[in-house]
């Protein structure tokens, strides 16, 4: 075979899947979702009377920063059983900052590769999107995907699985 007639084969390999199938989109967003509930985090805590695992403490000077382990064993109490895709299909990343845990990405794998979720508020549907340079939420999650790569301190589930190689260059 000709390396003109590779290099199709090897951009359609790298592209992200057309559609995501809805059972993964589902168990994507419901995953994030899932991870803001148990940290506490896009107002979860005040919306719906949830109560993360973590305590933060008070406000002002009572405030608490947490650590990484601390919500490492936190989420890992939001994982459950109910994800059979995690780890096959996508993978989930919790962005740290010296106070703590800031937000959730879901990231696809595999199939999935080039779609990916993340936080939001209560009340708002965040279905998975096609990481895309041109549009606005897919610029958002390859900005967010590249933060998790880069930072030390992200917390990756499953353990050691990461969803870091390069997005589409759209």
């Amino acid at each position: 075979m000709s390396s003109i007639a590779i290099l199709p084969l090897l951009w359609l390999a790298a592209a992200p899947a057309a559609k995501l199938s809805p059972d993964v989109a589902k168990e994507m967003a419901d995953a994030v979702v899932a991870m803001d509930k148990v940290l506490g985090l896009e107002s979860w805590s005040t919306q719906g009377g949830e109560k993360p695992c973590i305590d933060r403490g008070g406000l002002g000077a009572t405030a608490k920063d947490v650590g990484v382990e601390e919500t490492r064993k936190c989420a890992a109490t939001g994982i459950g059983k109910g994800l059979p895709s995690l780890g096959k299909s996508y993978v989930l990343a919790i962005l740290m900052a010296d106070i703590g845990p800031v937000t959730v990405v879901a990231l696809g794998i595999g199939d999935a590769a080039g779609w990916g979720a993340y936080s939001c508020d209560p009340g708002r549907k965040c279905p998975p999107q096609k990481l895309d340079a041109t549009k606005k939420w897919g610029k958002r999650l390859i900005e967010r995907r590249e933060k998790a790569c880069a930072q030390a301190n992200t917390i990756w589930f499953p353990e050691g699985q990461k969803a870091c190689e390069p997005g589409p260059a759209k």
